[in-house]
């Protein structure tokens, strides 16, 4: 489908290249080779994801009138069998199997991201032998990458996507803070890297996904906050709690419980579908029955 994806994924993508010359030009210490090495990831890059979100693109665009709570039903809900480190799987258990509609959609753009995450060069300073060092490391901005990618899907869909990344809400009103069209979020970076920075007192979740795609994103039509975790990036309670906060409504039966059932926790890959069964972590009663 050539139509509006191609060149939103490409300016999406090549804005990441740009955003790399800007950080070049600021610390003035990234060599030639280093952006030809970038230009030459990013075009790679860049033809993959063209394929890999074509069917995405497609159906979200056959489905734009259907409401998102639909797509629920289907889901399973993440693997709280699995768990990263402690007991992570029982302190979010019922985060982890908070059922998210188009779970394959957002599957499938968090694996290209964390197997294809833009990568950028950042001079650190290190001490060896009493000496201070300068030296160059790869950062792989894995969640940047995916919100430029559910970005991209968005503005190919006319920003009637059902899948917002990092909108921003007013921490006090719990207001969205809209764009134009309304269906779109307001950003405050600029057009290289729109998430960031984000002004003093916003809460902006990883993804949102909303019931209505008619509908602007205010916490009422909001059917699941998702908050995404690559690798490394570890799960933080007060985190979670100031988005259920965010989600409660004003008023309304059970409105705690309302909010707390709004609030979901993807782990890529482990909470994605087609994650491998046979490379889930064992649980530590598992463990212990091993080393018996």
């Amino acid at each position: 489908m050539p139509g509006p994806l191609a060149p939103a994924v490409a300016r999406i993508i090549d804005g990441a290249y740009r955003a790399y010359r800007v950080n070049q030009a600021f610390e003035n210490s990234k060599t030639a080779a280093e952006l030809a090495q970038l230009a030459m990831e990013i075009a790679e890059r860049r033809k993959q994801i063209k394929e890999t979100l074509r069917t995405t693109i497609e159906a979200m665009t056959r489905e734009i009138e259907v409401k998102s709570s639909t797509f629920a039903v289907v889901d399973h809900g993440g693997n709280s069998t699995v768990s990263r480190r402690g007991q992570e799987n029982i302190t979010f258990k019922e985060y982890i199997e908070r059922k998210v509609p188009f779970r394959p959609a957002i599957s499938q753009v968090c694996t290209v991201a964390l197997q294809m995450p833009i990568k950028v060069p950042r001079r650190i300073r290190k001490k060896i032998a009493g000496d201070t060092v300068q030296t160059t490391i790869e950062i792989a901005l894995k969640q940047f990458t995916a919100s430029l990618f559910f970005e991209a899907v968005d503005e190919a869909l006319e920003w009637r996507s059902p899948l917002k990344a990092e909108p921003n809400y007013n921490g006090n009103s719990k207001k969205a803070l809209l764009g134009e069209p309304v269906t779109r979020p307001k950003r405050f970076g600029s057009a290289v890297q729109p998430f960031w920075p984000r002004p003093k007192g916003l809460l902006a979740p990883d993804l949102v996904v909303v019931e209505y795609r008619q509908e602007p994103f205010e916490t009422e039509n909001v059917f699941a906050a998702v908050e995404i975790k690559f690798p490394g990036d570890w799960v933080r309670e007060e985190q979670l709690d100031h988005y259920v906060l965010l989600m409660t409504p004003q008023t309304g039966i059970n409105p705690n419980k309302v909010g707390k059932e709004k609030v979901a926790l993807l782990r890529v890959p482990e909470d994605c579908v087609g994650f491998d069964v046979d490379k889930k972590k064992s649980t530590p009663s598992e463990q212990a029955r091993k080393k018996k």
